[in-house]
């Protein structure tokens, strides 16, 4: 069993300082919200909803007794009337809607807040449905993947190396990977050892979205899924490939739009605006690094139960990690991240644009060393395509001294960006 690694983040000094509201904390499964809750929050009391109609109970020191839901929301009810600390109900989509009303009512007189916790797809649109009897009691929280700065942090400060920091916090951000690996050495080599557990895992947790819906994981979701990490990010592609599968019934490129964008609500799937990309405006991928990477290799683990090859894993993790940098860098300068696919093939891996949608800065991403006339040879093609300013991410460092370059940043470098960010994401909690 690997030791335990904890990746501190920025949600919980938010969480913290807000706690004395009425929140709802959503966002898909295994992102870490149950963690923050009973780490940051100092509640009084702790209800999770059971799949079984029954509820667990829970207070400070005073163990866990399992209760059905009337009892349940008694006790619920009755801790927001005495104002002795935070109630959370964990697992808040699976609390029947006839209790909403009891909760509304009970929201006049609290004096103590109240977090409610959900994982589903429309658990955030229910809540604030101008139809809810909870609509305007409650302020929505989304808990995304681990903030890329935040576990760049904390991987450093388990004593990773720079560049093992930065190239781990690809898929530490999907912090349950953290409870079946030990975070060390290249991080391809590690999943491929340990596919044949965290495929399965993977799948598992993109069924149990769908699950929480009341229905099945549909055929068409899980082939979108797969024919992303496959590397189709046209909708137009998907839904070719939808229908010659026979599971849309039409290849038009609103065949797949409709099941990107329930798929995006999820958490699942995000899209990356393109810059000057000839015939398309957005670029689909996963949202998860993790399950991309995991997804790519199902195919090969659960039909031949053989392990990947780190070679294949390592050539999608390249891809992986410039999304992910971009992000960092996009905080960095308060800017949006964007891609750029140009013709012949060639990519622009980070595009920075304005609120203008006006590109700013090029950066070309490395996970090795590159050498001075490679990287300026990349910025020169960067500005030919009219971005001001070109940035080389090299995580082995740029040898030599090369001209024409407007930033240069190794694996020690993004660290102290890393370190910056975190820093500045708790103070613009505090009140």
């Amino acid at each position: 069993m690997p030791s335990k690694v904890v990746l501190e983040r920025w949600e919980c000094s938010y969480l913290a300082e807000r706690s004395g509201g009425w929140l709802l904390v959503y966002g898909r499964r295994k992102t870490g919200k149950t963690w923050l809750l009973r780490r940051c929050v100092e509640w009084s009391l702790y209800a999770t909803v059971a799949r079984s109609g029954e509820c667990i109970l829970e207070e400070p020191g005073g163990g866990r007794r399992i209760a059905g839901l009337g009892e349940c929301m008694d006790a619920v009810v009755d801790g927001l009337r005495r104002g002795r600390g935070t109630v959370v109900i964990d697992e808040f989509q699976r609390l029947p809607e006839r209790y909403w009303d009891l909760l509304a009512v009970a929201g006049q007189e609290a004096e103590a807040g109240l977090i409610a916790c959900g994982s589903s797809l429309g658990i955030a649109t229910r809540v604030f449905d101008q139809r809810s009897p909870l609509l305007g009691l409650f302020e929505a929280f989304r808990v995304d993947l681990v903030d890329v700065a935040d576990a760049v942090v904390s991987l450093r400060g388990r004593g990773l190396s720079p560049r093992e920091a930065v190239l781990w916090s690809v898929v530490a951000r999907d912090p349950w990977l953290l409870m079946h690996v030990e975070p060390r050495g290249e991080p391809w080599r590690v999943l491929a050892q340990h596919a044949r557990g965290l495929v399965p895992a993977a799948r598992g947790l993109v069924g149990e979205v769908f699950v929480e819906e009341e229905r099945q994981l549909s055929r068409v979701y899980d082939a979108v899924l797969q024919l992303l990490a496959k590397g189709y990010w046209r909708a137009g592609d998907i839904a070719a490939r939808l229908y010659a599968a026979g599971l849309v019934s039409s290849p038009q490129p609103g065949s797949a739009t409709g099941v990107l964008r329930v798929l995006e609500e999820m958490g699942l799937v995000e899209k990356v605006p393109l810059w000057r990309t000839r015939g398309a405006r957005v670029y689909y991928r996963h949202r998860s690094p993790l399950v991309s990477l995991l997804y790519q290799v199902a195919d090969a683990v659960e039909e031949l139960g053989a392990a990947p090859s780190p070679e294949a894993l390592r050539a999608r993790y390249g891809v992986e990690l410039q999304f992910t940098l971009g992000e960092l860098l996009a905080k960095r300068h308060g800017m949006r991240r964007a891609y750029s696919i140009q013709s012949l093939g060639r990519d622009v891996d980070v595009v920075l644009l304005d609120r203008g949608g006006r590109a700013g800065w090029g950066y070309e991403v490395k996970m090795g060393s590159v050498t001075a006339y490679d990287a300026e040879s990349a910025a020169a093609w960067i500005r030919s395509l009219g971005i001001p300013r070109a940035g080389i991410v090299a995580l082995g460092g740029v040898a030599g001294e090369p001209r024409g370059l407007d930033e240069s940043l190794d694996a020690e470098a993004l660290v102290e960006e890393a370190e910056k960010l975190s820093r500045r994401a708790r103070e613009q909690t505090a009140p």
